[in-house]
């Protein structure tokens, strides 16, 4: 059979990207400060964590996880939940961008000649805005419940014995049951 030509495809270390700057071989875990950082810093613009690992010059989705789930990295992981949390302030105010932006919520009829006869609501624009307004209320609440979320929980700080309590609050005893024997009952 002789001699075989023999096709490979080169090592993805050797690819490139456009800007000449090697891409991200697949499966490296080795952490890497600066694109940690800088993962970060694309969070808190509101990047999401698809988009970001899908740049060739990132390290791929699985790595991040295995990055997170170190032991070893708990400064990455508070910066990634700090960036996380930034990243919902500015949800929020995109909230209040998309809300009052009305510049595609009407669109023009025309006439069998294309002349315009009238303005109506475009609906589909209107419901994609109401989505990327739920989208982000609902990222708001789940990633900081206690500011965003729906249920507020109130800490009233009570301690002491209830039949104390009770007691203080109707300014008699009538009603509660007796004291245990061996306790004091202040009158």
């Amino acid at each position: 059979m002789g001699n075989k030509l023999s096709l490979s495809i080169p090592a993805p270390t050797t690819f490139r990207s456009p800007e000449n700057t090697r891409m991200r071989v697949h499966g490296n875990t080795k952490f890497d400060a600066k694109k940690a950082r800088l993962i970060c810093e694309r969070l808190m613009l509101g990047e999401s964590m698809v988009k970001i690992c899908n740049d060739p010059r990132m390290p791929n989705r699985r790595t991040v996880i295995r990055w997170l789930a170190d032991p070893r990295r708990v400064d990455f992981r508070e910066m990634y939940y700090f960036a996380r949390r930034v990243a919902v302030e500015t949800y929020v105010d995109e909230i209040i961008e998309i809300a009052d932006d009305n510049s595609g919520d009407w669109e023009f009829t025309y006439d069998k000649d294309g002349e315009i006869n009238g303005i109506k609501a475009d609906n589909e624009a209107i419901q994609r805005s109401r989505v990327r307004i739920d989208t982000r209320k609902w990222l708001a609440a789940k990633l900081v419940p206690r500011i965003y979320g729906d249920n507020t929980q109130v800490e009233l700080g009570v301690t002491g014995d209830l039949a104390e309590l009770l007691k203080a609050a109707t300014n008699h005893d009538s009603g509660l049951p007796p004291p245990i024997e061996g306790e004091s009952s202040e009158q």
